[in-house]
């Protein structure tokens, strides 16, 4: 079944575009999209064999950082020996002990280096500040290994699995997540949930400067994705939906525009999610294939967009049985944000679900029809698609601005089996 691409294009306002860092950019050398030359004078690269950063206070924007008067042999990106920062300045800080999820930001004022170490006060910098009129296009694969995985779930299991496509472009191998338990229901009871995905993250960077603005920015998240889960206990009808986390992944891998890095961060969540109407008792298997993607951008002709992608989901047949009388949908939810630097991109969630309708009983057969049946049964597979476009900006601990522009959330629902047979 194959769901057609789902974007919705928000006018960007004059506030949101300076807030966001898409403004005016400063003026600088025309360069090629993967060209590498010498970082513009105006950034100072961390954690790259020059200036280190040392300690980061998002609160109050204070920050450490060597100078590298201590060893002489540090350079910083642009090609030049680590020393005293200076007022106007760009920090560009790759993920570390002091700004985990990296780090950009403008100097604003600086005290007197001491002992290979210099304190300066900041603010965040737009990411135009950074690259200017610089154009580039890069792809870069998420090493499974270098997400960070936090099981929501007593015995998840975390593992990662050669590609047979490893010498693609994508990276070499699945995460693979995998769980057996007990989720809690709001009536009291319990269900059996085990289920495993399979991730094949990559990052999209896209980005093209002028000398006075910028033409275009997008960052996207594509994935190859894998899942099965099994559900199995009785459901009455339900005042809320129930959401399980089942894990969350966390990683900031960087991207490089010829010396300069950018850092993406990645947020997700995967969950169990169960709707129910009436009383329904199931122990239901599905699987499910598909590669999606979310994305966040800028065009200066468009305005902003934001959207997901998804291109031919595959649901199997179901395994199992269920009897009652009532409506109970079963998925699988990707749920996080995607952003530069933590400030500028999109939060979004993409479920598949399996949805049944009974009035009565059945068996499945696993090849898409049923082995025994009495009263009318449907079954239906779908997607859902939804998020917002997010743009924030923290300053001196407060909140400045922080704005969720969402996208119509979309629904692509099929028909997998009807039948009114009665056996």
């Amino acid at each position: 079944m194959s769901i057609r691409r789902k974007t919705a294009t928000v006018l960007a306002t004059g506030s949101i575009l300076a807030l966001s860092g898409l403004a005016a950019a400063p003026a600088a050398n025309a360069d090629t999209a993967g060209a590498t030359r010498p970082a513009p004078p105006s950034a100072v690269v961390t954690g790259a064999g020059g200036n280190q950063l040392v300690s980061y206070d998002p609160a109050t924007g204070r920050a450490v950082l060597t100078t590298g008067t201590a060893s002489t042999m540090n350079r910083t990106a642009s090609g030049t020996k680590a020393g005293s920062v200076k007022v106007g300045q760009v920090i560009d800080s790759l993920p570390c002990a002091a700004a985990p999820e990296g780090a950009l930001l403008v100097v604003t004022d600086v005290q007197k280096a001491k002992g290979g170490r210099q304190t300066v006060s900041t603010r965040p910098a737009a990411i135009n500040e950074l690259l200017g009129d610089k154009s580039a296009a890069v792809h870069t694969a998420v090493t499974p290994s270098s997400l960070k995985v936090t099981s929501e779930l007593p015995g998840l299991k975390v593992s990662y699995v050669p590609r047979i496509d490893g010498a693609s472009a994508s990276a070499s191998m699945d995460l693979n997540l995998s769980a057996d338990t007990k989720i809690p229901l709001p009536d009291g009871g319990s269900a059996d949930f085990s289920g495993s995905v399979s991730l094949n993250p990559s990052i999209d960077f896209d980005y093209q400067g002028a000398a006075i603005d910028v033409q275009k920015a997008q960052v996207s998240f594509n994935t190859d994705a894998e899942a099965k889960w099994r559900v199995a206990g009785t459901f009455k009808a339900l005042n809320s939906s129930v959401k399980i986390p089942i894990a969350s992944l966390k990683a900031s891998p960087v991207v490089w525009v010829g010396p300069v890095p950018v850092v993406v961060n990645t947020d997700l969540t995967l969950y169990a999610h169960i709707t129910a109407e009436g009383t329904v008792t199931v122990d239901t298997e599905q699987s499910y294939t598909d590669n999606w993607g979310v994305h966040a951008g800028y065009t200066k002709q468009d305005g902003w967009t934001a959207g997901s992608d998804s291109g031919a989901p595959d649901l199997s047949p179901v395994t199992g049985s269920v009897s009652g009388h009532g409506d109970i949908r079963t998925g699988l939810m990707t749920e996080g944000t995607i952003a530069i630097f933590d400030s500028l991109g999109v939060k979004a969630h993409i479920e598949p679900y399996l949805r049944t309708v009974v009035s009565g009983k059945a068996t499945f057969d696993g090849e898409g029809g049923v082995q025994s049946q009495t009263g009318p049964l449907e079954l239906y597979g779908g997607v859902d698609i939804g998020g917002a476009l997010m743009a924030r900006l923290r300053i001196l601990g407060t909140t400045l601005f922080e704005k969720e522009l969402p996208f119509t959330v979309y629904r692509e629902e099929w028909p997998l089996l009807t039948t009114e047979a009665t056996a």
